[in-house]
């Protein structure tokens, strides 16, 4: 009986080994693989930080482009102010927001702050962007949607500067406005009349 007893011990320790065996060489497979998932985690974050950077650089300059053209634009219309365009990144929780600024004399003041005639040109260059950068039809229909910009003077660098963008990058814009100083820069004028026939859409020579 004692005999027995040993061979069953012997036969369990020889199991116990070989399960021993395979437990120590998987577990040297698991560790070798914990090692290369620590390394590809490793390089991915590298290659997310260095990625989010590029695409942080990326719309920064994009955005510092479209505070440049807004700019131009306030100061070819305004030009006896000293008015700029500043979006202001704000990060929060990895996200970026931006919040619209308007400067005036080296002030910031909130979108908007003027109201009238300021944030309507500045809301006109923006739908400028949009359309570009979405890559839109450039096409703007705008029913007295100027007519805040109210003097001669303002009118008339509005005008210019319409007919400069459109120019640039092939952008029509159907403006439709009791304001006659937008007729100095537009390529087409149509003068609609009330006749006894109804309204009639007639051309003007520009």
């Amino acid at each position: 009986m004692i005999n027995i007893n040993i061979e069953n011990l012997q036969n369990r320790l020889h199991k116990l080994e070989g399960v021993y065996q395979s437990l120590k060489s998987q577990e040297n497979i698991l560790i070798k693989e914990i090692e290369n998932i620590k390394n590809e985690i490793d390089i991915y974050t590298k290659v997310s930080t260095v990625i989010k950077h590029l695409l942080d650089t990326l719309v920064v300059d994009e955005i510092n482009k479209i505070a440049g053209l807004v700019t131009y634009g306030l100061k070819a219309v305004f030009d006896d102010q000293d008015l700029s365009f500043k979006p202001v990144i704000i990060k929060k929780n990895d996200r970026i927001y931006i919040e619209f600024k308007t400067v005036h004399n080296g002030h910031d003041l909130d979108f908007g702050f003027y109201g009238g005639s300021v944030a309507v040109l500045e809301s006109f260059l923006l739908r400028i962007i949009c359309i570009l950068k979405m890559n839109l039809a450039k096409l703007i229909m705008l029913d007295e949607g100027l007519v805040a910009i109210g003097t001669s003077e303002y009118v008339h660098n509005a005008s210019k500067l319409i007919n400069e963008l459109a120019d640039r990058i092939g952008l029509d814009v159907l403006l439709v406005t009791h304001q006659p100083e937008f007729k100095k820069y537009a390529n087409k004028i149509y003068r609609v009349e009330d006749t006894i026939n109804g309204l009639m859409i007639k051309p003007e020579q520009t």
